[in-house]
Parts: structure tokens; C-alpha cells; sequence
């Protein structure tokens, strides 16, 4: 791991991480504070005093633990000297610009540097360990999904299906949600990110739930949309579309193809029908330690998608005040096909609820 993160040093020496989720993904330290440092031929991980032995226990050999104290602003000057240090990376999308001042500070005659993401693209193939958790963790969502539709009844709220969601993921072995469970009812699910209210659930309204479980650390994501009450032409022309965009998508997706291509696939199933305008986000993301992470498929440049990166295919179509319907299934890229982990039901005929 630490070579291929070498091999990635371009403008500068050395590679300094703050990022807790990157942090816990090369040491497996999950303390409020640990720091590290990458050399091309050392690394140090600092943390204070009150993390010192466990980080001795956990933190792997290729590691020197050092404690951060009272020395620490002229431990660290000296520490770059020693190893003649005089450009390092850090991560943009986490340091704030304080922090990186602070340390610039500290850090005389040594320059920093955009690292551009390192660790994020190394994260971005999971290993056959990652594999196993992700699919627990979307196994235990789809269990408790199955559970929702017993306990989902007129008049429950979008709040009580929410703590009914939460209650579930601790019950069955979860860490907690990978983010808020979105319950939305009515003209609510045309909010992609609806945020959960008191509101009642009637007969005939559309039901939209975006549920996601941690379990040992790994995310995962899910989407349903149902109806209350047989789907009026309108809702089965939308949801149909929806679905045959997902399908489209996943047919696609294999090793090797570009996500502009996936994007297509998915598009041209819904310009046809003519949603196009009421498609707005991203096909899809990432997910695994964070529950968004790379590959992003909404991304302008195209890339090239890889065997073993999990991605999301979500396709959603929102009528403004109306109703809005979404699908989201988690898929394993490989070289052939995607291998799809969701296997929550989702025909037009699996959508509709009997309350």
C-alpha cells in the first residue's frame, strides 16, 4: 500500500494526511486525532497522549508512532529537517485553509501542495475484505427495508419511519446510518433531498425512502419508491421509465467503460420519454468508507470505470410539486458485467403497497 502511494508523489516529497476516514483506511486508528506522514522511504503517525498505547497496539509496524505534545511545534521543523523535506502534500478537500496555515507556519522553507486526491483514488478499488462488509451492510438495509413495508401504515409519519429505520440498523448489527434516512410522502418525494417532517402519510401518496447502513465502518445505499394505492397512469409512466433507465444503465456497466457512456445509456431512456428536464443530479457514486466517494459518475471528465470500484446507478425523475420517483441499487464493477448487491424487489408490481 505505501509504495503504490510513493509511486504517486509527482510535485512533491511527502504526503501529509489528516482526513479521519483516510487515516483509518491505512492505519485502522479511528481516534478524534491521528496525523500522518509519508516519506518515500518512511512513515510516521503522530496522535497525543491520550490515544499513545492504543495507536501502538493498532497502527501497523510500517508506521513510526510519535506523540504529538508541547514540543510539537519544534518536533515537527525538525523532524522535515532531518529528513530533508522541503515540499509536502495535503489533502485540499479536507485541510482547512487555518490548519494549512498553521502548519505552513511551522513548516519553514518547506512548500505545500495540492496531493489531488491520492488516497480517495487508491479507495476507489476495494479489496475482496471491503467487498464482504459493503454487502453486509447493504444486506442488513435490505432486511430492515423489508420490515418498513410491514410497519408502514396510513397516518405513521415521515419522522416515525425515519426512528423506525435508525431503531433497526442497531437491532440488527448495524454501526448506524451511512446518512439520515430520507422519508418523504406526497409532493415531498419530487425533493430529491427531502428533509424528513411530521407529515402523515395519506392513502394515494407516493412513498420515496433513501436508506443506508455502516457495518464495520462500510456504507452502504438504497432507494425505493412505492405507492399507497394502485399507481395512476401518470406515476406507471414515470416509475416505468425510471426503472428502464436503471436497467439501461446497469447493462452498460461493466470494466473499462467510460461514465459518460454509462450517463448515456441511462439519458437517452429518459429524454425519450420526455423527463430529460427532471433528471438533475448524478447517475450515481461511490461508496465504502464514506458514503459518497469515488468513482463520481456526474463527473465532467470522463474516465474510465474499473473492476472492483462499487458504484450506485440512481436514476430519478421529479415532478415539481407532483411527485418524484428514484431507484438506487449498489453494483461490483467486473470485467463481463456489474454484479448488482441490492435484491430489494423493485417491478411496478413489487412497488405498490398493500395498506
Amino acid at each position: 500500500m505505501l509504495n503504490d502511494i510513493r509511486k504517486r508523489f509527482k510535485s512533491f516529497q511527502a504526503l501529509f494526511i489528516s482526513n479521519p476516514t483516510n487515516v483509518y483506511y491505512l492505519t485502522g486508528f479511528t481516534g478524534s486525532r491521528g496525523l500522518i506522514l509519508i516519506t518515500k522511504r518512511k512513515a510516521y503517525f503522530f496522535t497525543d497522549f491520550r490515544y499513545l498505547e492504543y495507536a501502538r497496539k493498532i497502527v501497523p509496524k510500517e508506521f513510526k508512532v510519535v506523540q504529538i505534545d508541547k514540543k510539537w511545534k519544534k518536533d515537527w521543523p525538525k523532524l522535515l529537517k532531518k529528513l530533508k523535506i522541503t515540499s509536502i502534500g495535503f489533502e485540499e478537500s479536507y485541510l482547512t485553509v487555518h490548519q494549512r496555515d498553521s502548519l505552513k507556519k511551522i513548516s519553514k522553507k518547506v512548500s505545500f501542495k495540492k496531493s489531488n486526491g491520492i488516497i480517495e483514488n487508491i479507495r476507489r478499488i476495494k479489496s475482496e475484505k471491503e467487498l464482504r462488509l459493503i454487502k453486509k451492510s447493504q444486506k442488513i438495509n435490505e432486511e430492515i427495508l423489508s420490515e418498513i413495508k410491514k410497519f408502514i401504515k396510513i397516518g405513521k409519519t415521515e419522522k416515525e419511519i425515519e426512528w423506525f429505520i435508525l431503531e433497526k440498523i442497531r437491532e440488527k448489527g448495524g454501526d448506524g446510518p451511512s446518512f439520515n434516512p430520507i422519508v418523504a410522502f406526497g409532493n415531498h418525494s419530487a425533493i430529491p433531498h427531502h428533509q424528513n417532517s411530521d407529515r402523515k402519510l395519506k392513502k394515494g401518496d407516493v412513498v420515496l425512502i433513501d436508506m443506508g447502513v455502516v457495518y464495520k465502518h462500510y456504507a452502504s445505499d438504497m432507494t425505493r419508491t412505492f405507492f399507497t394505492q394502485k399507481p395512476t397512469k401518470k406515476q406507471e409512466e414515470v416509475y416505468t421509465t425510471v426503472l428502464n433507465a436503471q436497467k439501461a444503465a446497469i447493462e452498460t456497466l461493466k470494466s473499462g467503460i467510460t461514465n459518460t457512456k454509462l450517463n448515456k445509456a441511462a439519458i437517452n431512456v429518459i429524454k425519450k420519454a420526455g423527463y430529460f428536464d427532471n433528471f438533475q443530479h448524478a447517475l450515481g457514486h461511490g461508496t465504502g468508507l464514506d458514503i459518497h466517494e469515488l468513482p463520481n459518475l456526474g463527473a465532467e471528465k470522463a474516465f474510465k470505470l474499473k473492476k472492483n470500484m462499487i458504484t450506485t446507478i440512481e436514476p430519478g425523475i421529479y415532478l415539481e410539486k407532483n411527485f418524484g420517483v428514484r431507484i438506487e441499487d449498489m453494483l461490483i464493477i467486473s470485467h463481463a458485467e456489474a454484479i448488482n448487491i441490492t435484491k430489494a424487489p423493485k417491478e411496478l408490481r413489487d412497488a405498490i403497497l398493500k395498506i
